[in-house]
């Protein structure tokens, strides 16, 4: 007698797939230390005076500790980020991994994909880091944002995405 064998399906791994990796800018850890400070200073210092006012030494020195514990929680948050971040282009469509808490895998086919964007704000153009925006058709979720590319990547893979490249997307 034979007994039926249930075969689990193996586990997700970019590293194998047959596509080409693109990983965020080497720099972005700069630009999210400076976002950490800047979110440190603006939950701390409004009730930094209030907090001296009325709890004297222990008021200022529970602020420092609130700000401190902001600095290091996003630090170690965004570590496990960079870690979990994968955005494998595929020849029929961009797989995209990220998430620490909540993890999310999400497939884009090329057919799907109508238009892109790349955006770059002021503090990130001058890190040279840039976001890509896909718009597909036909989802739940009509956009879809890559976030931390260096400009280069972005400006390729977006390239890539609508055949643009010298193939046809679709």
């Amino acid at each position: 007698m034979s007994e039926a064998v249930a075969i689990a399906p193996a586990p997700f791994d970019a590293e194998t797939l047959p596509g080409e990796r693109f990983d965020l800018h080497p720099r972005i850890v700069s630009l999210w230390r400076m976002q950490s400070f800047a979110l440190a200073a603006s939950v701390t210092v409004p009730g930094l005076f209030p907090a001296a006012a009325f709890a004297g030494v222990y008021g200022t020195l529970l602020a420092g500790v609130v700000a401190v514990a902001i600095v290091l929680f996003s630090a170690a948050y965004r570590r496990r980020y960079l870690e979990t971040f994968r955005c494998v282009l595929l020849p029929d469509g961009l797989l995209l991994k990220r998430g620490v808490i909540w993890q999310t895998e999400t497939f884009v086919p090329r057919p799907r994909i109508q238009h892109t964007d790349v955006h770059e704000g002021p503090i990130a153009r001058h890190f040279g880091i840039a976001t890509l925006k896909i718009f597909t058709a036909g989802t739940q979720v009509g956009q879809l944002q890559v976030e931390g590319l260096p400009r280069e990547s972005a400006l390729s893979l977006r390239d890539r995405l609508l055949g643009r490249d010298g193939h046809d997307a679709v």
